[in-house]
Protein backbone atom coordinates (compact mmCIF):
# COMPACT_ATOMS: atom_id res chain seq x y z
CA UNK A 1 0.00 0.00 0.00
CA UNK A 2 1.62 3.31 -0.96
CA UNK A 3 1.30 6.50 0.80
CA UNK A 4 -0.99 7.86 -1.10
CA UNK A 5 -3.44 5.30 -0.92
CA UNK A 6 -2.91 4.81 2.91
CA UNK A 7 -3.99 8.54 2.91
CA UNK A 8 -7.18 8.21 1.01
CA UNK A 9 -8.37 5.39 2.51
CA UNK A 10 -8.03 7.62 5.94
CA UNK A 11 -10.15 10.25 4.21
CA UNK A 12 -12.49 8.55 2.70
CA UNK A 13 -12.53 6.37 6.77
CA UNK A 14 -13.53 10.04 8.14
CA UNK A 15 -16.12 10.83 5.36
CA UNK A 16 -17.61 7.59 5.49
CA UNK A 17 -17.82 7.82 9.56
CA UNK A 18 -19.30 11.28 9.54
CA UNK A 19 -22.13 10.11 7.13
CA UNK A 20 -22.58 6.58 9.14
CA UNK A 21 -23.32 9.07 12.37
CA UNK A 22 -25.28 11.61 10.83
CA UNK A 23 -27.98 8.94 9.31
CA UNK A 24 -28.00 6.40 12.31
CA UNK A 25 -27.84 9.21 14.55
CA UNK A 26 -25.15 7.97 16.83
CA UNK A 27 -23.47 10.26 19.66
CA UNK A 28 -19.70 11.55 18.88
CA UNK A 29 -17.79 8.52 19.82
CA UNK A 30 -20.20 5.89 20.10
CA UNK A 31 -19.19 4.67 16.17
CA UNK A 32 -16.27 1.72 16.01
CA UNK A 33 -14.86 0.24 13.17
CA UNK A 34 -15.79 -3.17 14.11
CA UNK A 35 -19.66 -2.29 15.82
CA UNK A 36 -22.32 -4.09 13.85
CA UNK A 37 -24.54 -1.86 12.24
CA UNK A 38 -27.61 -4.11 13.47
CA UNK A 39 -27.14 -5.58 16.73
CA UNK A 40 -25.02 -2.59 18.10
CA UNK A 41 -26.34 0.52 16.77
CA UNK A 42 -29.93 -0.60 16.06
CA UNK A 43 -29.76 0.15 12.43
CA UNK A 44 -32.08 -1.72 9.84
CA UNK A 45 -31.36 -2.85 6.28
CA UNK A 46 -33.40 0.06 4.66
CA UNK A 47 -31.08 2.75 6.76
CA UNK A 48 -27.85 1.05 5.63
CA UNK A 49 -29.14 1.98 2.03
CA UNK A 50 -29.68 5.32 2.74
CA UNK A 51 -26.19 5.38 4.27
CA UNK A 52 -24.48 3.38 1.00
CA UNK A 53 -26.82 5.94 -1.50
CA UNK A 54 -25.49 9.09 0.19
CA UNK A 55 -21.56 7.75 0.32
CA UNK A 56 -22.43 7.11 -3.36
CA UNK A 57 -23.69 10.64 -3.98
CA UNK A 58 -21.29 12.17 -1.76
CA UNK A 59 -18.05 10.73 -3.00
CA UNK A 60 -18.55 9.69 -6.23
CA UNK A 61 -18.41 5.79 -5.63
CA UNK A 62 -20.81 2.97 -6.51
CA UNK A 63 -21.42 0.14 -4.54
CA UNK A 64 -22.92 -3.01 -6.32
CA UNK A 65 -26.28 -3.58 -4.20
CA UNK A 66 -25.24 -7.53 -4.09
CA UNK A 67 -22.70 -6.39 -1.57
CA UNK A 68 -24.83 -4.43 0.97
CA UNK A 69 -25.52 -7.42 2.65
CA UNK A 70 -21.52 -7.70 3.53
CA UNK A 71 -21.25 -4.36 4.76
CA UNK A 72 -21.80 -4.92 8.37
CA UNK A 73 -19.51 -2.78 9.97
CA UNK A 74 -17.52 0.55 9.38
CA UNK A 75 -14.22 -1.26 8.59
CA UNK A 76 -15.96 -2.96 5.64
CA UNK A 77 -18.25 -0.53 4.67
CA UNK A 78 -14.86 1.58 4.22
CA UNK A 79 -13.30 -1.13 2.27
CA UNK A 80 -15.99 -1.32 0.15
CA UNK A 81 -15.82 2.36 -0.69
CA UNK A 82 -11.91 1.89 -1.03
CA UNK A 83 -11.92 -0.57 -3.41
CA UNK A 84 -14.84 0.76 -5.14
CA UNK A 85 -13.20 4.22 -5.56
CA UNK A 86 -9.75 2.73 -7.28
CA UNK A 87 -12.38 0.48 -10.21
CA UNK A 88 -13.51 4.06 -10.90
CA UNK A 89 -10.48 6.05 -10.91
CA UNK A 90 -8.94 2.88 -13.20
CA UNK A 91 -11.71 2.95 -15.34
Amino acid sequence: MTQQTAATAADYHEQVSRIVVEELELEDGELTDNGHFIDDYDSDSLSLITVVSRIEKELGVTIPKTELGELLNLRLLVDAVVQHAGESAHG
